[in-house]
């Protein structure tokens, strides 16, 4: 007994199915682009397929039907060959010859010489990219192949393109891909903007259309390459990704504005090591005003802590006298970090202490004589303490 298309037929059965294609056909056609012929009707469309069906010789070779006559995608020999023959929103048609070897004659070595199921021969669009696919008979499942990425397709439980979307890669793909879900940014020439395919050919062909963009703003920020937007498309401030990042980059009117790489370490090229090549969130390595007097500041739970710019740590060790030394980074309403908030107005002792009304300008130029306008905001929040002892 031997199984044909998950039906089991006798060894006669076996040989009249034989002798069927030896009869119906003198050949089949190698490519699937080829013309059909008005003689090529019955051409290997007499023991699988439909002859009827619109298309070229091998477009109707296809199951189903299958040998035993199925038509049910739930069985082996009919599964989803239909959807990897035709073409999709999201791919183009598969060539028969990409799973199995298309004879020259029905009575070819290998053809119908031998037990069901097929014998399936991967071609080149499935080996790409050092995959090895394979077919387990048992599960009807492939596996390690280009087409379908690490995902085990079932090949009895077909989907459509619009189902399986995110089954052969993610969305994004996990690191060191890029963690943004702006496929177009990267992969114009196959998506557009709202991830719908426009290029079915080349999508699952082999090769990975990218082009990856030259500025900082098209993968994050809009105005200038801090966020917003941030990776994911926000533009929150109480996105993680965004938070206070403008506050900081632009400055304030009482603080100058904090360069990008105080805070990370900024790539000449978008592929440089350390940039797009981990998990989010982005990398911090503080430098600059963030590490004056001595500090070690660190990032956790939402907020920076241990930093010189929001006076956690003071001159000589000193404490700052400050009300909020741990602003919250995704609060960004002017509560965070208001005059008062990184030190003292004035600092506690050993800073000079006017018992009423301290004038601050009297030492430090910065700052207009109200005591609130900062006629050099470039001075402040600096790393450097910039005073004259009147």
């Amino acid at each position: 007994m031997v199984e044909l298309s998950g039906w089991f037929l006798g060894a006669s059965a076996r040989r009249c199915a034989v002798g069927v294609l030896l009869w119906a056909t003198s050949g089949c056609l190698q490519r699937r682009s080829d013309p059909a012929q008005a003689t090529d009707v019955g051409r290997c469309a007499t023991c699988h397929g439909d002859p009827a069906r619109p298309g070229d010789v091998l477009s109707r070779s296809a199951p189903p039907r299958d040998l035993a006559g199925g038509t049910d995608p739930s069985y082996p020999g009919v599964g989803a060959h239909s959807i990897h023959l035709n073409a999709s929103s999201t791919h183009s048609a598969v060539a028969c010859s990409e799973c199995h070897v298309v004879p020259e004659r029905s009575d070819s070595p290998g053809h119908a010489d031998h037990g069901s199921p097929a014998t399936l021969v991967f071609g080149p669009l499935a080996s790409s990219g050092g995959h090895a696919p394979s077919y387990d008979t048992a599960t009807r499942r492939c596996s390690d192949s280009y087409c379908h990425g690490k995902g085990d397709a079932v090949w009895n439980a077909p989907r459509s393109s619009s189902e399986a979307c995110g089954s052969c890669h993610g969305l994004p793909p996990p690191a060191p891909h890029p963690q943004s879900a702006r496929c177009s940014l990267c992969h114009a020439a196959v998506v557009d903007a709202a991830r719908n395919v426009i290029r079915p050919d080349l999508h699952v062909d082999g090769h990975v259309d990218v082009a990856t963009p030259d500025s900082c703003t098209a993968c994050h920020g809009l105005v200038n390459a801090a966020p917003p937007l941030d990776l994911a498309g926000s533009s929150a401030t109480t996105s993680p990704g965004v938070g206070a990042h403008q506050t900081h980059v632009l400055g304030t009117a009482s603080a100058r504005a904090v360069p990008c790489g105080e805070c990370h370490v900024v790539p000449k090229n978008v592929l440089d090591p350390g940039h797009i090549d981990s998990d989010g969130p982005a990398q911090l390595v503080f430098s600059g005003a963030a590490t004056a007097f001595g500090a070690s500041p660190t990032y956790g739970g939402g907020t920076c802590q241990s930093t010189a710019c929001h006076g956690a740590v003071f001159p000589d060790g000193h404490a700052s006298g400050g009300t909020n030394t741990e602003p919250t980074w995704t609060r960004v309403d002017g509560t965070e970090a208001g005059c008062g908030s990184c030190h003292g107005l004035p600092p506690p002792a050993p800073h000079p202490y006017l018992a009423l009304n301290p004038v601050c300008s009297a030492c430090h130029e910065d700052i207009a004589p109200d005591n609130k306008t900062f006629v050099r905001p470039e001075l402040h929040v600096d790393g450097v303490v910039t005073f004259n002892v009147p």
